[in-house]
């Protein structure tokens, strides 16, 4: 009698082509997280040139008058408290404000909500009348110093604000100083969330960081989208941001009070 061989894997056939499966998924997934990740990056940088342009328009509408970070003289039930609101009546979508890399972000709007924000302004921008919390002047483009290495925006942590998250604004003040030119002094920034490790330690007013989200290691070669004064944006690494001179050498105090 003939025995038929019959069709189909035998146990071992299959054992071996799930192990290839798993192996070559093993070997694509990082890939496509990566691609993911770059694509996400690169959405970030295109809602921060929409706001960019934003702020152009907003200047040139306002006889040169930039947004203002946090305006005190505002009381804090007033929408235009924050830069977002002077902001958005130049951007059609809510949307734009936001980061994708940034999966707590949500679009804030107001002072009791300015915790989501995902992207921060730069906090030289700040007016009080007071001259207690920032400048008793209001900001203008024309004073900004060297606008092709001044930073308006940038990636900031945001979460709940208990935890001490003030994602709609960083501070120019809270890092590293610069002896030579007090304008290159960096604030806090990492690829870390910096108000996650230090926010049981400090003030809220101490922190305010720039976060470098994109393509994180945690070793500070993250990256993060930028929005300079003359327009244009790109993105630079924490490290290159912290050796400030001898690496990005931006400017981020604009020597306001």
């Amino acid at each position: 009698m003939t025995l038929r061989r019959q069709n189909g894997f035998t146990l071992i056939e299959l054992l071996v082509v799930i192990a290839i499966i798993a192996i070559l998924a093993g070997m694509l997934l990082p890939a496509l997280a990566k691609a993911k990740g770059k694509a996400q990056s690169i959405k970030c940088a295109s809602n921060m040139r929409q706001i960019s342009l934003a702020v152009t328009m907003h200047a040139d509408a306002l006889d040169g008058a930039l947004p203002i970070a946090t305006n005190f003289a505002e009381p804090m039930e007033s929408p235009h408290r924050i830069w977002v609101t002077a902001v958005a009546g130049f951007i059609g979508s809510e949307d734009v404000f936001l980061c994708p890399s940034a999966r707590d972000a949500k679009f804030g709007g107001n002072w009791a909500k300015r915790n989501w924000h995902p992207i921060g302004y730069n906090g030289a921008t700040t007016f009080d009348p007071r001259g207690v919390e920032g400048s008793t002047v209001k900001p203008k483009l024309v004073a900004v110093p060297e606008p092709s290495l001044a930073v308006l925006f940038a990636d900031t942590p945001c979460g709940p604000n208990g935890k001490k998250y003030r994602g709609y604004v960083f501070s120019p003040k809270n890092g590293k100083r610069n002896k030579l030119d007090p304008r290159r002094s960096t604030p806090l920034i990492s690829d870390r969330d910096l108000v996650a490790e230090l926010g049981g330690s400090k003030n809220p007013s101490q922190l305010k960081p720039v976060f470098a989200r994109h393509g994180a290691t945690g070793e500070d070669a993250g990256r993060t989208n930028l929005v300079l004064a003359d327009g244009h944006v790109e993105a630079k690494t924490a490290a290159s941001i912290l050796r400030q001179s001898e690496g990005a050498n931006l400017i981020w105090n604009f020597g306001r009070n």
